[in-house]
């Protein structure tokens, strides 16, 4: 009894021991995964936000993960995982849930390029700044989309009467076809109406605005183009992010 007792007592201290992912723990140089922080848009740390990898886009980053990591007091995450490319996205919500889709007051993020490449025996870094949601309204920035960078457009999303259009977003085409799914997207607007377009090099971009970044504009949903034809084109300038001035969204009519 005493020998049975011994080994139950062993094999509890054993599994107790077994190697887990904790939040914020500083990962040991010989790991594989990817460390950075989750903060604010003031910059300041974001505690129990969860940062997500998926091994590619097919499920537009929504759903089940990959790999998954929570953050700690000070907004550090680490995920241990095996080699490969992952797109990454942190999500926050108000509730303290793990799932679901975006609410009011919820926020979310992507690293400045996606997707990041993971090394055996090394640790890739990524950041995120939330940026709020709002109810019913699509977070992800189309695949290949920017979340940071030095080179693109800012300005205002406007509605018809000139107030900004929070829940907008803006979005870069390499040519004048509006009617195919932009190149690249801002994130969704918060209730001042700026949004910052980050773009991967310069060159001409032709820009529009409206509240979905899929799909062709349903009637009465608010949309604009920065101008007709060539003039809503213009030419972005590398580590620079121009100011357009203003993108008027109107009921769309087909």
């Amino acid at each position: 009894m005493i020998r049975i007792f011994s080994c139950v007592l062993i094999l509890f201290l054993l599994v107790g021991c077994a190697p887990h992912q904790q939040a914020g723990v500083e990962p040991a140089a010989d790991k594989t995964g990817i460390a950075g922080q989750v903060i604010d848009r003031e910059g300041s740390p974001v505690a129990r936000a969860w940062v997500y990898a998926y091994r590619n886009t097919g499920s537009s980053l929504r759903g089940p993960a990959d790999f998954g990591a929570l953050t700690d007091k000070q907004g550090h995450y680490f995920l241990d995982m095996v080699e490969g490319r992952y797109y990454l996205i942190a999500r926050w919500r108000k509730d303290g849930g793990d799932a679901g889709p975006p609410r009011a007051g919820d926020a979310w993020a992507m690293p400045a390029k996606n997707p990041v490449p993971v090394a055996p025996h090394r640790i890739s870094h990524a950041d995120f700044r939330l940026q709020g949601v709002q109810a019913g309204q699509p977070v992800l920035l189309r695949s290949g989309s920017l979340g940071h960078g030095k080179t693109g457009f800012t300005g205002l999303l406007l509605d018809s009467v000139g107030k900004p259009l929070a829940g907008a977003f803006a979005l870069a085409y390499t040519d004048l076809d509006f009617r195919r799914r932009p190149d690249f997207t801002s994130a969704v607007v918060g209730s001042d109406g700026r949004f910052r377009l980050f773009l991967p090099a310069g060159g001409r971009y032709c820009l529009a605005a409206r509240m979905r970044t899929r799909g062709q504009p349903m009637a009465g949903e608010p949309y604009g183009q920065l101008g007709d034809d060539e003039a809503g084109c213009l030419l972005a300038v590398e580590n620079k992010l121009l100011d357009i001035g203003d993108i008027r969204l109107s009921p769309y009519r087909r």
